[in-house]
Formats: C-alpha cells, sequence, structure tokens
C-alpha cells in the first residue's frame, strides 16, 4: 500500500511545527504516510509499535525517534496511560540548509540531523534524561520553542545513544519525483492561498494536464485537490483567528474565502464549528 503524503503547515511566524498530544486530546491519526519534513517524536510512556518503512519495531516505555524526510511511517504514539504526553517536531530542509547550517557552531548538530536519515531510534536513558526538555514545549513560545530544540538537539548530538534502524533508506526514485511534484504543489498553495488558485496553472507548472493533474494529486494523497485548498485554507483562518480578534469577514478573505456562506460551510466542516461561533468560543460574546 502507498503511504498517503501528509500535507504539513507551519505558522507564519515559525520555522518548526511542534504540537504537544495528551491522552484526551490526542491527534487524529494519519494513517501510513509519508512528508519531506524531518520529525522528531518524544512519547513519554506506553507501550507501542513503531512501524517506518519495512521495518517494526516495539517500545514499552514511551519512545524518541528522530527521521528525515521521505521514509513512509505509521503513528508512533499509544493511550496506554492517562498521563501520556506526546510531543511531535516537525522542520523543513529549509531550516536547516538556511538557518542552522550558517553556524559552523552547530556541526555536531548538523551530522546528527544527517544521520536521521537511517531513522534514530534513542535508548531509554536518553528518552528519561530528555523528559523535561520535551514537556517545556507545548508552555513555550515561538522563540522559546526554537531555542528548547536547539538544547533538545545539542543534548543528542553529544550525549545521545541510539539504534540506527536502517543502514541506507532506499527510496524508489520515481516516487521520489512524485513527493518533488507534491512539494511543489503545496508550495504553491502555501505561498498562493489568499489568491485564486487555478488548477489549470497549478497543472502546468508541474508538467501535467488538468485532469492528469487531478488524478495524480488524489491518487497520493487519497483527497482531492479542492478539498485540500479548502482546509488548508479554514486552517489559516484558525491561524488569524488565534493572533486576534478579527471580524469573520477579515479572516475570510486574508484566507482566501470571498463567499460568507460558503466560508461558513467550509470552516464547519473541517474545523467542526462556524467561524462566528469559533470567535466567540475564543475571545467570548
Amino acid at each position: 500500500m502507498k503511504p498517503m503524503l501528509e500535507s504539513i503547515n507551519l505558522d507564519a511566524n515559525a520555522s518548526l511545527k511542534i504540537e504537544a498530544y495528551l491522552n484526551d486530546t490526542y491527534c487524529e491519526s494519519a494513517g501510513w504516510h509519508v512528508h519531506p519534513e524531518y520529525e522528531m517524536v518524544y512519547v513519554k510512556n506506553g507501550a507501542g509499535q513503531l512501524n517506518i518503512g519495512a521495518k517494526k519495531r516495539t517500545y514499552t516505555n514511551g519512545v524518541l525517534v528522530f527521521l528525515s524526510g521521505h521514509i513512509p511511517h505509521a503513528d508512533f504514539g499509544n493511550k496506554d496511560n492517562e498521563d501520556n504526553l506526546e510531543i511531535v517536531i516537525q522542520f523543513k530542509k529549509e531550516f536547516l540548509e538556511e538557518k542552522l547550517k550558517v553556524f559552523p557552531e552547530l556541526g555536531q548538530i548538523m551530522e546528527l540531523v544527517k544521520k536521521s536519515e537511517h531513522v534514530l531510534i534513542f535508548d531509554e536513558e536518553t528518552h528519561r534524561a530528555l523528559w523535561d526538555d520535551f514537556r517545556k514545549f507545548e508552555n513555550l513560545d515561538y522563540q522559546g520553542k526554537l531555542i528548547n530544540l536547539l538544547s533538545v538537539l545539542d543534548f543528542l548530538s553529544k550525549k545521545g545513544t541510539y539504534e540506527q534502524l536502517f543502514e541506507t533508506f532506499p527510496m524508489d526514485s520515481h516516487r521520489k519525483d512524485e513527493i518533488r511534484r507534491l512539494e511543489e504543489i503545496f508550495e504553491y498553495v502555501n505561498n498562493r492561498y489568499s489568491q485564486n488558485i487555478s488548477i489549470g496553472e497549478i497543472s502546468a507548472q508541474v508538467g501535467l494536464t488538468p485532469n492528469s493533474f487531478c488524478r495524480f494529486f488524489k491518487k497520493m494523497t487519497k483527497r482531492t485537490f479542492i478539498g485540500f485548498v479548502n482546509e488548508f485554507r479554514t486552517g489559516k483562518a484558525v491561524e488569524f483567528f488565534n493572533e486576534s480578534n478579527s471580524t469573520v469577514t477579515d479572516v475570510m478573505y486574508r484566507s482566501g474565502f470571498n463567499d460568507p456562506s460558503y466560508f461558513s460551510r467550509q470552516f464547519k466542516k473541517y474545523q467542526g464549528n462556524t467561524p462566528s461561533l469559533y470567535l466567540k468560543s475564543r475571545y467570548g460574546s
């Protein structure tokens, strides 16, 4: 079974995506999926199974995993214990090439990140040693999260003990081309979501006819392109609502919608509530 390509959207003010999930606020399963972003996952406790590529590994008391992009995998967490906490950190290769790489002092961290191509599973001692650092993430602002991640990477690059799951990870060249094409599509939407998005324009940009483009996108993501764009835009609308107590109309236009009733239907479909009720629940009447 081919993995679904997962779209990971970063907040406008962040170069990382860091999410914290408690046992009662567990993230919706992505199933068997792949994405170009690097990913580090810390699971506090409980037992589970890692399904990465063609390999499986069980863990019994939480786990810490670090893998590079383009590696198919299933969800890592579990719901065994009420006090469980799962921290998921994701960042793009540009975070390394445009930010970290300019500092020669971070050479050891860059070496560690390079090794994540083999998938790193850290031992229990390393996992326990970083508990205090990982539980901080959910209460930090953007700057604090970045600084805390660098601290975690510094520890892992100097003192972390790990197993490399793969000696090398084989990547089918055709599959790699498909993922690059999807990355280009996602980047197009990320840059154009507030404007008119033309299937004719994006399909020509990635070298497909409109019909072939729609079939390709559905095959790779198990969803329609229009559905993906609407979900992306409603996600942006949530970001704008969370930034400030803006009007529904203002957020509607900023996130790329032009029709109030259509915006309301799509927002409720993907976010579970109408824009006005979401705004009221966040800021009160």
